[in-house]
């Protein structure tokens, strides 16, 4: 799926926050973006830089577990049933979302 990636920032701790046109905002550390986007990001317009982001403060990230842990999705060994799967991809969702969350509460699962 192309998604158009219309900016980006630099976090202190190391990640890409980018910024698509439809509003959502996908992280992953720097030394692993080449993995996950295809993106030259000298043809990207840079916004300011940031000493908190999605992926040090909530574990959003392409290269993080969906369970949340900080973990890479492929490293984490906590057990839940979200672990093994990134909490991002691109173009296909920018968060996961667990039964238990206090996000999901009050939904029907």
């Amino acid at each position: 799926m192309n998604v158009a990636i219309v900016s980006y920032s630099v976090c202190s701790c190391g990640a890409i926050t980018l910024y698509t046109a439809d509003g959502e905002t996908y992280c992953c550390k720097r030394r692993n973006l080449r993995r996950f986007v295809d993106i030259d990001l000298r043809k990207v317009e840079r916004l300011h830089s940031t000493v908190c982001c999605d992926h040090c403060a909530n574990h959003y990230g392409l290269d993080l577990c969906a369970c949340g842990s900080g973990e890479h999705y492929r490293k984490c060994k906590n057990g839940y049933a979200e672990c093994g799967k990134p909490m991002q991809v691109l173009g296909e969702y920018y968060r996961v979302i667990a039964n238990g969350s206090w996000l999901n509460r009050g939904k029907v699962a």
